[in-house]
């Protein structure tokens, strides 16, 4: 398993090095999507004072369900049912009282079914979503940890990121770390929009 510090290859849009990881920042990190990702910062804020509201904003926000009629049951990317066990069950909750790697383990974990006229089919939470929620309650402490940021892991070190609590708190976390360190950034908000571009499945470099 890889251990931190990582060496990192920063890469502008047309693949080249750069040698100074503030202007790999800086460049990646203007390209966010952020029409269809708003900020969250009125979230991070208070994390304390959440509501079930914001709870569900928040799961409409990461299964991109602002707009239309997608935010119901039995839409194919948009774990409704469980986003809703947690509008109802977390606020109020404090960061301080939580135990991490049981919280991640808990709520990655959960499923629910979606049901068709012709199937019904289990689907997973997934530790995308729920480093989402813990992301939101520490206050932007715990960076998201999705499949964009695991191929911009791989293209900034070379090697595999897991999809596992334990890998990401004793390896990514410390790895989005030295990375906020390496870029200077005073915004670590940025570095997460950097990371969610870089690793996007159409690559602007080969």
């Amino acid at each position: 398993m890889n251990r931190p510090p990582f060496r990192c290859a920063f890469r502008s849009h047309s693949g080249a090095p750069i040698s100074d990881p503030s202007m790999w920042l800086s460049e990646w990190s203007a390209d966010f999507p952020k029409e269809k990702y708003p900020s969250l910062d009125h979230l991070l804020r208070a994390p304390d004072c959440l509501t079930t509201a914001d709870f569900e904003f928040l799961g409409r926000w990461k299964d991109g369900a602002l707009k239309g009629d997608k935010w119901r049951r039995n839409v194919a990317s948009v774990a409704f049912v469980i986003w809703m066990q947690a509008a109802n069950e977390l606020p109020g909750t404090r960061i301080e009282r939580v135990v991490v790697p049981s919280f991640l383990a808990e709520w990655s974990s959960k499923a629910y079914v979606d049901e068709f006229p012709s199937r019904t089919v289990q689907k997973g939470f997934g530790l995308a979503r729920a480093t989402t929620i813990l992301h939101v309650l520490s206050g932007g402490r715990y960076s998201i940890f999705d499949s964009r940021v695991r191929r911009a892991f791989k293209r900034l070190t070379g090697a595999k990121a897991y999809d596992r609590v334990d890998w990401y708190l004793s390896s990514y976390v410390p790895f989005f770390s030295q990375v906020v360190s390496e870029c200077a950034a005073k915004d670590i908000k940025a570095v997460d929009n950097a990371l969610f571009v870089y690793g996007r499945k159409a690559p602007y470099f080969a």
